[in-house]
């Protein structure tokens, strides 16, 4: 007799549903999440394929050493470090294996409310709004150092020394750029869910809203006066002449700001592991979009590309180069994990 009845009482507890302690479903969670967000701010053509500002032809970083933009690209890179080791001619345009930092990989990290309105309006929607902040983790790194060309073909030197420079001063040069991004999302949206009527707090969701961001991106410029003198240095060959601009070396972060509204969207899924708790896995995507101006720059980077583009200008108005305008595009796609706590 004791047996069946610790059996029946053994079987009463496994057949009862889950969460039976719960008089009624809770509406109101909060969550906290984790996410990756790759490409940040959208910079990886930039980094890995174009670079930016374009050097002047008659620059001596153009005609010497391959470099037609003034923050370089990987792709231009490896491409130089590898014709450089190719070659046995005198034009070792590279003197060292270049940094190539490839686009940026973001981490994301929030918290969130919900209010599912089942019981107000007797179908599965919930409104939600958060704080998400995203910043980069790895990635937009580059340097480049200068191979030994001025010293090392005749010709070259020969038109340095008759301008009164000197060959060692075009060589060996360092540059160094690092990209970085930061943001923050105020995002809003409604959605529905398709629940599991057993298994409380277990459904799929997805949601549309708007979202409030403020935040972009920066580049960090780190320039020594050997690659200084060669991004400032313009050469007439019809003259055999040679003037250098340069301010000497340079060190300076300019930065790329905006704040806006943009949509959201997201897809996800969640479980209920025990009372009032659930894990949940989501996509989204949001973001927004504005060409914007630079922040000021110092007075010897205004200098330094005023000079690498033009040196018409670099007479005239050495600090023309005032500002940059640039699309900051705050957006893109994100996987994000976390846990929902049920409260009320």
């Amino acid at each position: 007799m004791r047996q069946m009845l610790s059996l029946a009482a053994a079987t009463a507890l496994f057949s009862a549903p889950a969460f039976a302690d719960d008089d009624k479903p809770k509406r109101l969670s909060i969550d906290i999440s984790a996410g990756v967000r790759p490409d940040m701010a959208q910079l990886g053509a930039t980094i890995t394929q174009d670079g930016t500002v374009d050097t002047a032809d008659s620059t001596v970083a153009n005609l010497l050493y391959s470099t037609d933009k003034a923050f370089m690209s990987d792709r231009n890179n490896m491409t130089i470090w590898d014709a450089s080791q190719a070659t046995d001619s005198t034009f070792k345009l590279m003197g060292a294996k270049p940094g190539v930092g490839g686009a940026m990989l973001g981490m994301e990290l929030g918290a969130r409310a919900r209010y599912e309105l089942d019981d107000v309006i007797d179908f599965p929607l919930y409104v939600q709004a958060g704080f998400h902040y995203t910043s980069k983790i790895s990635g937009g790194e580059q340097s480049r150092t200068l191979g030994d060309v001025s010293q090392n073909n005749d010709t070259v030197s020969a038109l340095f020394t008759l301008n009164g420079l000197d060959p060692a001063d075009y060589d060996g040069g360092v540059m160094k750029n690092e990209y970085d991004a930061s943001w923050v999302e105020i995002p809003f949206t409604l959605g529905v869910k398709a629940g599991f009527p057993k298994k409380p707090y277990t459904h799929a969701y997805g949601g549309l809203g708007l979202s409030y961001f403020s935040g972009g991106f920066s580049v960090a410029m780190d320039v020594d006066e050997n690659y200084s003198r060669a991004l400032a240095t313009h050469v007439d060959t019809s003259t055999f002449s040679a003037t250098d601009y340069s301010p000497g070396a340079v060190k300076d972060t300019i930065e790329f700001k905006t704040s806006g509204m943009g949509l959201n969207y997201g897809l996800g899924v969640q479980a209920g592991i025990k009372r009032g708790v659930a894990f949940f896995f989501e996509y989204n995507g949001s973001g927004t979009a504005e060409t914007v101006y630079s922040s000021n720059m110092k007075a010897e980077t205004r200098q330094l590309l005023t000079a690498t583009s033009s040196e018409t200008l670099a007479t005239v108005e050495p600090e023309w180069f005032n500002r940059i305008a640039f699309p900051v595009v705050v957006t893109g796609a994100s996987f994000r994990t976390g846990v929902r706590y049920y409260f009320f």
